[in-house]
């Protein structure tokens, strides 16, 4: 299930790029569709996959598993809606079914925290605060049919605190993992830093999203610096440790990084007011994102267990030039910052490079 949900978002952030000139849907349609229909259904399900591996537990049963399609129909309620297709007041029905699954998942990720043989890995309160942040979101979600005086900003504080506090917790939590994971180079620091680094993060989150809520610039401004101090700590020790294989012709490495390049470039976008919050975050932060963590991770979904021959040539050849295809991603990330309004071309161009490989990939194996 999980690469298929794997395959799903990538289909649907190259349709977000590809096709709104040549259908009649609300932009609103597109970014929700990505968002609320590929994204919360894929982490959950990523999650599923990463927290027994944190917690050193058993995985998730096959009832657990099925969650994410519940997230994933939610989604699909509230993508309706927006479209006109189902009446708005069904936005709250789809907010409310989402926290219902929600509930469940934080109920598992906690229980298996309390489970775990020892400690469990710090990363795992990352996607603790994650979840958090997404129920609030959810919980926001739910009144904007009912409060329409307050739409404008229940809908900027919805937002913000799911790109930054949903997505931007369990990315970040998880890259710091995942790249030293792909290079082969362990980061003997990193448990360290996300033990200490989590409250600059979530206060960051709310404090962005709150400032966009009450179009507050400074209060915005003081969340991104908040969310600034992990991620600097985060590209210093990589510029230490992982530097020669984020600078690679080929790999996940590269593109993972572009991703945590992205997500600051996503922060200064927001805190500029310059592009809108999706323009860089959608293709600058989360294509490489689920790019290169498809890179490193697909053949582990396709084929658990211990890594083989097998695991080593996937790899290989889902990272073929991974480092020219993060250079168009890095393009897009940037390109909105300076003005320009065609950060989506080389963002689809890279992504139907790695789609192309990645249809190889499962037809060869």
């Amino acid at each position: 299930m999980l690469l298929s949900l794997l395959a799903a978002t990538l289909v649907l952030l190259a349709a977000a790029l590809a096709l709104p000139q040549a259908l009649a849907a609300p932009p609103a349609f597109w970014a929700h569709g990505i968002l609320a229909v590929g994204v919360m259904s894929l982490i959950p399900a990523a999650m599923q996959h990463f927290v027994p591996v944190l917690t050193r537990s058993a995985g998730a049963s096959p009832a657990m598993a099925r969650l994410p399609l519940a997230m994933m129909a939610a989604g699909a309620v509230a993508s309706l809606a927006l479209l006109g297709a189902l009446p708005y007041a069904a936005v709250g029905g789809a907010a409310g079914l989402a926290l219902l699954g929600l509930a469940v998942l934080l109920a598992w990720v906690m229980g298996k925290g309390r489970q775990a043989v020892g400690r469990p890995h710090p990363g795992l309160y990352w996607y603790v605060a994650a979840l958090a942040c997404l129920a609030l979101g959810l919980a926001v979600a739910a009144l904007i049919p009912f409060w329409p005086a307050q739409h404008a900003a229940l809908r900027a504080f919805h937002l913000h605190i799911n790109l930054y506090g949903f997505v931007g917790l369990t990315a970040i939590g998880t890259l710091q993992v995942l790249l030293p994971t792909a290079t082969g180079r362990p980061d003997p620091e990193v448990a360290a830093r996300l033990k200490l680094d989590l409250k600059w993060a979530v206060a960051g989150s709310l404090l962005l999203a709150l400032g966009r809520a009450f179009d507050l610039s400074w209060l915005a401004q003081a969340g991104a610096a908040l969310w600034g101090w992990p991620l600097s700590r985060m590209l210093l020790a990589w510029w230490r440790l992982q530097r020669r294989s984020i600078f690679a012709a080929h790999g996940a490495a590269p593109a993972l990084a572009i991703a945590a390049i992205g997500f600051a470039c996503a922060l200064l976008g927001t805190v500029s007011s310059r592009p809108a919050p999706l323009a860089v975050f959608l293709p600058g932060f989360l294509m490489p994102l689920i790019v290169g963590a498809a890179s490193q991770l697909a053949p582990v979904f396709l084929q658990a267990g211990v890594a083989s021959d097998w695991h080593v040539r996937s790899r290989r050849l889902l990272g073929l030039w991974g480092g020219p295809r993060a250079l168009l991603f890095l393009t897009a990330a940037v390109l909105p910052l300076l003005g320009y309004r065609c950060a989506g071309i080389p963002a689809l161009f890279g992504l139907i490079w790695f789609g192309a490989v990645f249809v190889v990939w499962l037809l060869k194996d």
